[in-house]
């Protein structure tokens, strides 16, 4: 059940909640991490509320305040699991985030927004590791999150777009195009994640095309802080993957 404050929140354009969806490593078949997921009252797409926002001159504000319930949620996480955000370049650039980042006791990191930013990038890699974060490229492929964005923020983890990585299963100029990115996160010294496994065979295919890291519907939906635990349970018992280690 949502707490009266978080009703208040959401109404104020905060989320009703934050749900986690889990990363897990193809090579050692574990879950090792949680993206931070925002869901709205009224099931509109979150990048539905933050252009709405941005036409009001409030993204980064509605951003931080994001960011502070997922922190606050993640409380319950597994703490050998890391934790990802998600924020645009002005916002990772908010002298706010000192305050709610510094110090955080578990591996962290911020998911650059696929979008054009005027923020400097050079700037955002500093701050992210000034602060003790990880630095991932989110949707790489779609958006502006190419080749040059990947060599210019030396990010730790490339996230590769769900939607290039299913055309790549038969159009191969996706295939090449993915390839590409991932020769530059390799370049820069970045793990590969692959975004929309929702099947077993894209497992197969993300471990094909040299993949890390693997996120999707078939390796566990958004869910809930308060419910990893049976999230997890139920993940071993049906695709064998194992717990975040302690």
């Amino acid at each position: 059940m949502t707490s009266p404050a978080r009703e208040d929140a959401a109404s104020d354009g905060a989320p009703a909640r934050v749900v986690f969806q889990p990363m897990v490593d193809l090579h050692e078949w574990r879950i090792v991490g949680f993206e931070a997921l925002a869901r709205f009252h009224d099931d509109a797409p979150p990048p539905e509320h933050l252009e709405r926002a941005s036409a009001c001159g409030e993204r980064e504000d509605l951003e931080l305040r994001l960011l502070a319930l997922a922190i606050e949620d993640a409380r319950m996480l597994p703490k050998a699991a890391a934790v990802t955000l998600n924020a645009s370049g002005t916002t990772i650039l908010r002298p706010e985030l000192d305050n709610l980042l510094s110090g955080w006791d578990r591996v962290w990191g911020l998911e650059l927004y696929e979008g054009a930013t005027s923020a400097d990038l050079a700037e955002v890699r500093a701050r992210v590791t000034a602060l003790g974060g990880n630095l991932l490229v989110d949707d790489a492929g779609a958006g502006c999150a190419d080749e040059s964005r990947i060599a210019q923020l030396q990010p730790d983890v490339v996230k590769i777009d769900r939607a290039l990585f299913w055309a790549a299963f038969d159009q191969p100029d996706a295939r090449r195009r993915l390839d590409r990115l991932r020769t530059a996160a390799r370049d820069a010294g970045a793990l590969v994640l692959v975004e929309g496994v929702s099947e077993p065979a894209h497992v197969d295919l993300a471990i094909e095309l040299g993949a890390d890291i693997a996120q999707g519907f078939h390796l566990g939906v958004p869910t809930p802080a308060e419910d990893i635990d049976a999230l997890i349970e139920a993940l071993h018992g049906s695709i064998g993957v194992d717990a975040p280690r302690f």
